[in-house]
């Protein structure tokens, strides 16, 4: 499991150093390892952490190259993965509590994010054909 943790660092490096589709390739690499892992490793509350930081590093990036939709289909993929994750266990279950933590960071990551490129999204919105 600790694998993907070279590829979030090498994604941020290209980040650092504005290659964006190296950094991408890398934060998806590290959301695949991590996906791989979900429900099959240890620590549940390591894998959530590391799937939700690479998605997020990808949704990142994938704004950062004007990918917009891109990434609101990325957060909605990770959270309707988190909720299902979720539904496997029972709500007296500690992990469901982890995945509503996770859940939460998710949330208000995109808020974030959202209020950071509010206006390239509206702009790239008008732009579009409907």
């Amino acid at each position: 499991m600790e694998n993907w943790k070279q590829y979030i660092v090498a994604g941020n490096q290209a980040f650092q150093q504005g290659d964006n589709l190296v950094a991408i390739t890398c934060y998806q690499q590290a959301s695949t390892r991590a996906r791989q892992q979900l429900g099959h490793w240890y620590d549940t509350q390591a894998v959530l952490s590391a799937l939700v930081l690479s998605d997020l590093k990808v949704a990142e990036v994938q704004c950062r190259l004007e990918r917009f939709e891109e990434a609101i289909d990325t957060y909605s993929t990770l959270s309707l993965e988190l909720r299902r994750f979720q539904c496997c266990f029972a709500p007296s279950n500690p992990i469901t509590s982890i995945v509503t933590q996770a859940l939460n960071s998710v949330k208000q990551e995109f808020i974030n994010l959202t209020k950071v490129y509010a206006y390239d999204i509206l702009y790239a919105s008008k732009r579009s054909p409907v």
